[in-house]
């Protein structure tokens, strides 16, 4: 009969050991998946953001190359331009479920802004985009200043 050497009786790992990885593995995995999801989450509103900050810039320059007044409303989760005389929509971009960037909106003024074609608005307007995790404010000053926060 052949002796048993030491090293040779223990070629692999035993079912405790590889339990024990795997939960740990598992807890990682855990961690780092709810961790992803809060980051796209934000990642979502400041995407928004920036597409929001991009519409204020571009209603600025359609009243300039027009030379008519635009209107940037809010309706429903929708950003829209319209010119102000006779009201037709120009630009429209939505925030809702069916679009890729998801986020809810609120204009302050409710009634949005008018953007005339020197480049300077009516009034100050300041957009907050919120979600689960994530709230970015974007904001024009009367003098065509645009700023995210």
């Amino acid at each position: 009969m052949k002796a048993v050497r030491p090293s040779d009786a223990r070629r692999g790992f035993s079912l405790i050991e590889l339990l024990m990885v795997l939960s740990i593995t598992g807890i990682l995995i855990a961690i780092a998946a709810t961790q992803i999801g809060r980051q796209l989450s934000r990642d979502r509103v400041l995407r928004a953001a920036t597409m929001v900050q991009g519409v204020l810039v571009e209603a600025s320059q359609l009243a300039v190359r027009r030379r008519t007044p635009m209107r940037v409303v809010l309706a429903g989760s929708s950003v829209q331009v319209r010119q102000r005389a006779g009201d037709t929509l120009v630009r429209q971009w939505r925030f809702d479920a069916a679009s890729d960037v998801q986020a809810t909106l609120a204009f302050t003024p409710a009634t949005g802004i008018t953007i005339f074609p020197n480049g300077r608005a009516d009034t100050t307007l300041a957009v907050v985009l919120t979600s689960a995790t994530g709230r970015a404010t974007v904001t024009r000053s009367a003098t065509g200043i645009v700023r995210r926060q």
